[in-house]
């Protein structure tokens, strides 16, 4: 039995008509690490995350991830032509009972997607009622999570506690990728020091994010810098300043060698910087709920990798983590009921390893080799 111990963590989700994803159904644990071949659909599934993360965002919203996205016939299984809506239901757990959330988008000319229908429910722990689906009817283009408020007098007291409850905890969960550090993108440059109140998906108001952590957690502060110095040990000292005279800050640090002479963040390498990200995200005080990573070893030294690994593990204990990777060392600090095989067939389908069926091999090779003998998939 697959069992999460964090409260808003995910418990189940049932996905189909998404990008390879045909149709499937998958219970989580507190650690979800997702291994396959190239294209199997690991990180399409960690996508799935990232388009909610947008259409619950007041600022982005749906059209913006399909725009940028290659419109919906690029996130359809197989093209719109052959599937007309994307459909999930996920349920998750919190002190008071179980919780569901359920979406149905369809197409639209344009090339686009629109919010076809909507439904939440709520299940008490206290009492043994049966639990009705609250329809949220079509939201065009914006959830109706977002749009339901609290003098909606379509809904009784009691829903509208369950719609609020819903979106605040899925507005929690992250998906997060670092792969972008190219020379122009936002993580190597200065951040308003009041886009804080959250680590972005793609980390581009870190040096903001460190501003806050050193003013008001100065303890987690300290000990995020200890760990990325341990990962890249030329580092002496890293500092977050403000720019002169504006509401900006940026990140410099200096080399042991000559710790008078501080480079730009612009500068760092970019295994390194990706690293301080992961670092940094593993390490907050306030971690989300459920925290979405796609291939967090891009890039790193494998004594780097190790230490990602343990700041995973400990990260675990107070977040759901699901991730995505390629990396045997990363697979290696894991334990078999942690990992998710992926395998294509009509489309992506997704399975949780079984100890006691590979037990002979397990007990004598590591669960990156016997991934390697291909005994239990997850490979070309």
């Amino acid at each position: 039995m697959y069992l999460t111990t964090i409260d808003g963590a995910i418990s189940k989700i049932r996905l189909s008509g998404f990008k390879s994803i045909k149709s499937t159904e998958m219970n989580f644990n507190n650690l979800n690490v997702l291994i396959g071949a190239n294209g199997s659909g690991k990180s399409n599934f960690i996508s799935f995350f990232q388009m909610l993360n947008f259409f619950l965002n007041d600022n982005e919203g749906l059209s913006a991830y399909v725009g940028r996205n290659g419109g919906a016939h690029a996130l359809s299984h197989f093209g719109t032509s052959i599937t007309n809506s994307i459909e999930a239901q996920l349920e998750f757990n919190t002190k008071a009972g179980k919780n569901t959330y359920c979406v149905e988008l369809g197409i639209q000319i344009g090339d686009k997607l629109f919010f076809k229908d909507e439904r939440v429910s709520f299940s008490s722990n206290k009492y043994t009622t049966t639990s009705y689906p609250i329809p949220l009817g079509s939201g065009g283009e914006n959830s109706r999570l977002l749009q339901i408020s609290v003098d909606n007098d379509k809904y009784t007291k009691s829903n509208i506690t369950t719609i609020r409850t819903i979106r605040g905890i899925m507005k929690r969960w992250c998906f997060y990728q670092f792969h972008n550090t190219a020379k122009d993108t936002f993580i190597r440059s200065s951040s308003h020091k009041n886009d804080c109140s959250y680590l972005r998906s793609d980390a581009g108001n870190l040096a903001a994010f460190l501003f806050m952590l050193q003013d008001r957690f100065p303890n987690y502060f300290l000990s995020i810098i200890s760990t990325v110095k341990q990962i890249a040990p030329f580092i002496d000292k890293i500092r977050i300043e403000e720019d002169y005279g504006s509401p900006y800050v940026r990140i410099r640090w200096s080399e042991d060698t000559n710790n008078n002479y501080f480079f730009d963040v612009s500068q760092m390498s970019d295994g390194t910087l990706r690293a301080f990200a992961l670092v940094t995200l593993l390490m907050q005080p306030q971690k989300p709920p459920v925290i979405c990573i796609d291939e967090p070893e891009l890039g790193l030294h494998p004594e780097a990798i190790m230490v990602i690994c343990d700041l995973i593990k400990i990260a675990s204990e107070k977040s759901q983590i699901i991730l995505s990777t390629q990396s045997p060392k990363l697979i290696d600090c894991f334990e078999p009921e942690d990992i998710v095989i992926v395998d294509r067939k009509e489309g992506s389908c997704f399975s949780r390893l079984e100890y006691e069926k590979y037990k002979v091999w397990l007990d004598e090779y590591s669960i990156s080799e016997t991934w390697d003998t291909n005994m239990f998939g997850g490979r070309p």
